[in-house]
């Protein structure tokens, strides 16, 4: 029945289309996906009326769009998945994409996405405001490109993106940049004011990779994600490479690093975090309560072996596993 006379519906009892806010003003830009009974043949605007992929909503979305995904199971609950490229445009800024499973995301019961094509970002990230979540990304297959890539430039302004609650599984191509695109699981250029939060990095060479690429990155918070895989599969879990003097604000809290000191053969970083300008940058922002694997209190500084910073950011609260009868009690210092 309709709950409002704009068009919002409602399906056994659960309002669809007012569980956000932002969705109060897009009656008409709430938009569903479902692979498995959907067509791109249908309207998109009910659940039963759904596209079969997440491209096509955003193809018919304007800015400000709500999308939700339902997941591919099967009757014996063997994994299946979305095979899709999605690139949101500048023009749609602050559209959401939204798994609609249960629980947190992993293999199954949960919106899983591979790469259609393998060489090109899964998702592209070129509006302002745009909200990733609920969704699993598998790039096990992937030769190039990011899971999610949200880079500045002149002509794209891909900042204020938020991703949370996501699970990202085995990215093997490794974490960088060329000071125009960048290379990581997330890859953020100059993505100012963006949140990366609360997700799971399973297996990923590289994990976030945050670089100056046109403009000043400004207060990107990282904080509660969890990264882990053996340490063989990983070579860098959070790369940075800034070093304006505008780029403030920044947050890396409460992160777990899980497994051991990365150490991918083919890696060019091996550490849990390692800032590429360490000796110059004067780019600031707090790396305050990780918790890591392993490492040792003199480790947290600018020629570090686990984790390499530049001067400018403040350390408070990290800790290590420590042997209790000796101080500072598993509290990483920066030396």
């Amino acid at each position: 029945m309709t709950t409002f006379p704009d068009g919002v519906y409602q399906y056994g009892g659960v309002p669809v289309g007012v569980g956000r806010l932002s969705e109060i003003f897009e009656a008409g830009n709430i938009w569903f996906v479902d692979n498995d009974n959907g067509s791109s043949a249908y309207t998109g605007k009910r659940p039963d009326w759904a596209f079969d992929l997440p491209s096509t909503a955003v193809a018919a979305a304007s800015k400000g769009g709500v999308i939700y995904i339902r997941p591919r199971t099967t009757t014996a609950s063997a994994d299946n998945k979305y095979t899709d490229n999605v690139t949101i445009p500048a023009t749609k800024c602050m559209l959401s994409l939204i798994g609609a499973g249960n629980g947190y995301p992993a293999y199954r019961g949960a919106v899983n996405m591979v790469p259609s094509t393998t060489t090109t970002h899964t998702i592209n990230v070129q509006a302002s405001g745009c909200s990733i979540e609920n969704m699993t990304f598998d790039h096990t297959t992937a030769t190039a490109g990011n899971a999610i890539n949200c880079v500045r430039s002149a002509t794209i302004q891909a900042i204020c993106l938020t991703v949370k609650n996501c699970r990202f599984l085995g990215n093997t191509i490794l974490p960088g940049s060329d000071g125009t695109t960048v290379t990581g699981t997330i890859g953020l250029g100059s993505a100012q004011y963006s949140h990366i939060e609360d997700n799971v990095f399973l297996k990923c060479s590289s994990g976030i990779t945050m670089w100056a690429t046109s403009g000043s990155p400004m207060s990107i918070i990282i904080r509660r994600n969890v990264f882990s895989g053996m340490v063989l599969s990983r070579d860098c879990d959070i790369v940075i490479g800034i070093s304006d003097i505008q780029s403030t604000g920044h947050v890396i809290a409460d992160n777990i690093f899980a497994d051991g000191l990365p150490n991918m053969s083919t890696g060019s970083y091996k550490d849990f975090i390692h800032d590429c300008y360490a000796v110059t940058s004067v780019a600031t922002g707090i790396i305050c309560g990780n918790h890591f694997a392993t490492l040792t209190p003199s480790e947290m500084h600018t020629d570090g072996t686990e984790c390499t910073l530049a001067a400018g950011w403040f350390l408070t609260g990290n800790f290590y596993g420590g042997v209790t009868a000796t101080a500072p009690y598993g509290l990483a210092t920066k030396v």
